[in-house]
């Protein structure tokens, strides 16, 4: 007997034992799982959030704009939550699931773009603070001693500083797509779950 009438015997063995579901239990079990991938979201968002405040309360600078960002998200999450949990038939999961996905979607890219932009636009003042904190390192490890505004950066402390920021990038890159890319698919996943039933 050959490895496939074996795996067939097998199969015929074992096919009663697989439990058959109905649309219903899979529609609340979708379902469910929309709602805890909404949790993790608020969790993972929260967590940016205090980390963005703590890098703004070190460089003596409040992230307003990322706060104001976060709590429109926030609100729209919350309302996407509640949405979720109050769908009564799968169509209606499947569209706040697909909203959910866009509002997703949108807050990475801008929260990534803000990163970009903000350095771009504040290109020389950053090198100026880069260059600032490579001096006080320097000094045994004193912050804040030097004066970011009384240097005068030159093309090889640009360059320094460009590197390390498409570093910074693409290590912000990894993250997102690590965190919000792995919400993303997993609201694909849902949705296409429930296309099929």
């Amino acid at each position: 007997m050959d490895e496939l009438e074996l795996l067939k015997e097998d199969w015929s063995k074992n096919k009663n034992e697989f439990k058959n579901y109905s649309a219903t239990e899979i529609y609340s079990m979708i379902k469910e799982k929309s709602i805890s991938v909404t949790k993790n979201l608020l969790i993972i968002g929260l967590i940016e959030v205090i980390l963005w405040f703590i890098i703004g309360y070190i460089d003596s600078e409040f992230p307003y704009f990322r706060i104001g960002l976060f709590t429109v998200f926030f609100i729209l999450i919350i309302y996407s939550f509640k949405k979720i949990k109050v769908s009564q038939n799968s169509i209606s999961l499947m569209r706040n699931i697909l909203n959910l996905r866009k509002m997703v979607l949108g807050y990475a890219l801008i929260s990534f773009l803000a990163i970009v932009v903000g350095n771009i636009v504040n290109f020389k003042h950053n090198t100026q603070d880069f260059m600032a904190g490579y001096l006080d390192g320097k000094r045994n490890g004193t912050f804040n001693v030097t004066n970011p505004d009384s240097l005068t950066p030159e093309l090889i402390n640009y360059a320094a500083f460009a590197i390390v920021l498409i570093m910074v990038v693409f290590f912000l890159y990894w993250i997102y797509k690590n965190t919000y890319g792995k919400i993303l698919i997993n609201l694909k996943n849902n949705y296409q779950e429930l296309n099929k039933s």
